[in-house]
């Protein structure tokens, strides 16, 4: 039987401590004493959270093909509901800051040490968790094996600062998160300096990306933009990293959504009894992570 567990994490900010939530889906068959399982964390995108008894992860067709077929998957609020309120940040936009680091790097000490999983793992994320995840890889506080990524966020000032989402909220975020100054009609001020190595699109040039990452982005994605994720993966490419894009003809902010369910999937789609339908971009995340797996059981090094 599946199982779902939520459970909180606790973060050090600004020499405060509190409580993040997160959840973790684990497999049919996991055992304590058995073989250990593959982690996946997930980050997931400014639609949704994670609270004490839901998560927008959970609900996730690819989320739950993963957990279908042995892998266990993981994530956290990334930003503790207190800390939010008292700095008047919107809950659901943690947008891969230092705290959304630290709460998922805490997430990820804690389920090793409270299950039997192995230790590397892989990451992805969607929308705001593609910010949240490459800044998680970026880190190297995590042992990642690879990455993906579904209309990812990767570019503070072009995607967070210049066309926010939400009317405005993560810009607001931004702005709080990092001490921006404000202009004299209250306007936050963008500096690069203070946003430091949270910003991928900058910190890329000058790194060679230290895992595989592949990316879908449909070309007609209002909400985030496929031209950053291209230039992201060129990027990496040019610096001698791997990276892959795959560039979907339509299907909006929702490359998952795109095109019909797959005839006969590679994995099993059986999820506690409902039968999950599977489309090409959730099958190659799928297939893009197993490659990997069966690959030394997934401890290769890149």
């Amino acid at each position: 039987m599946i199982k779902i567990i939520h459970f909180s994490v606790d973060v050090e900010i600004d020499g405060d401590l509190y409580s993040d939530m997160g959840v973790i889906m684990l497999p049919d068959g996991y055992s304590d004493s058995g073989d250990p399982v593959r982690l996946v964390i997930s980050c997931h995108g400014a639609g949704g959270t994670v609270s004490t008894d839901d998560s927008q992860t959970e609900g996730t067709v690819l989320s739950r093909y993963l957990v279908a077929n042995g892998f266990a998957v993981a994530d956290v609020n990334g930003l503790p509901r207190e800390y939010a309120e008292e700095h008047g940040i919107d809950i659901r936009n943690n947008i891969g800051s230092p705290v959304a680091v630290d709460c998922y790097v805490n997430a990820y000490n804690l389920l090793m040490d409270s299950f039997n999983l192995k230790r590397r793992v892989f990451v992805m994320g969607a929308s705001m968790g593609g910010i949240s995840s490459t800044n998680l890889v970026l880190s190297g506080k995590v042992p990642v094996i690879a990455q993906a990524g579904f209309c990812p966020v990767l570019d503070t000032y072009n995607e967070i600062y210049m066309h926010p989402w939400s009317g405005g909220l993560p810009k607001d975020a931004l702005g709080i998160f990092y001490g921006l100054k404000k202009d004299e009609d209250g306007v936050y001020i963008y500096e690069e300096e203070k946003i430091n190595c949270y910003n991928p699109a900058e910190r890329v040039k000058n790194i060679r990306y230290p895992v595989p990452v592949r990316f879908w982005h449909c070309v007609d994605d209002k909400t985030v933009s496929p031209a950053v994720t291209k230039e992201f993966t060129e990027t990496v490419c040019k610096n001698g990293g791997r990276a892959e894009l795959v560039l979907l003809p339509d299907g909006g902010h929702e490359p998952q959504n795109y095109g019909e369910p797959i005839d006969v999937p590679a994995g099993l789609t059986d999820y506690n009894g409902e039968k999950l339908y599977v489309k090409p971009a959730v099958e190659g995340a799928f297939l893009w992570f197993c490659g990997f797996e069966k690959s030394s059981g997934g401890d290769r090094l890149f």
